[in-house]
């Protein structure tokens, strides 16, 4: 691979983050950030057939 100047030194500094007890706002988040997207893809869903619009 091309030497692209970028120091490998700390690469696994983000990848092997321990595993950490859930907060109560992440997982409020995690659950707010589901329910988003399920109500996005029921309305396309429903945009497809024909029931909205």
């Amino acid at each position: 691979m091309a030497d692209l100047g970028i120091s490998h030194t700390h690469v696994n500094q983000y990848g092997s983050v321990a595993k950490k007890p859930l907060t109560t706002r992440h997982r409020l988040q995690t659950v707010l950030h589901g329910a988003i997207f399920t109500a996005a893809f029921l309305f396309v869903v429903a945009m497809v057939c024909g029931v909205v619009g």
